[in-house]
This record gives C-alpha cells, sequence and structure tokens, in this order.
C-alpha cells in the first residue's frame, strides 16, 4: 500500500479537523447529489478578519472527501483572505496529492467548492 493510501485511510478513520464550530465566522456548505457527500466548512478568522484561525468540517461522505476535507483545513489555518481566493481548484488536486479518477474528481474537489461558498458568505 502506498504512502498516499495510507494517509487518505488515516486522514479518513481518523481526522484532526472533523467538528463542528459553534462560534464559526463564515461557514461553506456543500452537496454532492450525485453520491450523497454533504459538507460544511467551518471558518473563525481573525477580529480583522483578514487571516484564518481555524477551520474545521462536518458532515458525512467517502473517504476521499473527508480526508480532503482534513487536508485542506489544515493547509488553510494561517492563511490570509488573499490566499483563500487565489486558491484554486487545481491547488486542492496537488494538495489532495494525487489526481484521482475521473469519477472520483468531485468527492476530492468538494471541500474546494465549500470554501469558495464560504468566501462568497464574506462578501
Amino acid at each position: 500500500m502506498s504512502m498516499y493510501r495510507q494517509e487518505i485511510i488515516e486522514r479518513y478513520r481518523f481526522p484532526r479537523h472533523r467538528s463542528e464550530m459553534k462560534n464559526a465566522s463564515v461557514q461553506g456548505e456543500v452537496l454532492n447529489v450525485l453520491c450523497g457527500d454533504e459538507l460544511t466548512l467551518y471558518f473563525l478568522f481573525d477580529t480583522t478578519k483578514t487571516r484564518v484561525e481555524n477551520v474545521t468540517f462536518g458532515g458525512t461522505g467517502c473517504a476521499l472527501m473527508t480526508a480532503a476535507a482534513d487536508i485542506l483545513c489544515e493547509h488553510l489555518i494561517g492563511k490570509t483572505m488573499e490566499g483563500l481566493n487565489v486558491f484554486l481548484a487545481d491547488d486542492m488536486i496537488k494538495l489532495y496529492g494525487e489526481i484521482p479518477s475521473p469519477s472520483r474528481l468531485k468527492c476530492v474537489l468538494l471541500p474546494y467548492e465549500a470554501l469558495r461558498r464560504a468566501l462568497m458568505g464574506l462578501a
């Protein structure tokens, strides 16, 4: 089993950033209607709303979506608003570590879509 697969399984079984954040500054909610994955990303910004203090996620979904959400949360903590705004879908795939099959791409990109929704909530 490759290191990549081990990390995905580990993050699915024991995600580090899964929890509902009651005091979130903003959240982004998405649903994959094809498979039923549901995801909410919760963001807590500093008092100036320029830097991410914490990111967590909630919801239910497959191993790929859960692992991708956990990896993304870890990556976004400490980022500036500018950093969030320039983060692209290709960056999400690179962060994930491997290009998923076309049928699973939506699973890996669901956390990215939740990020985009959360940013729309700040506008």
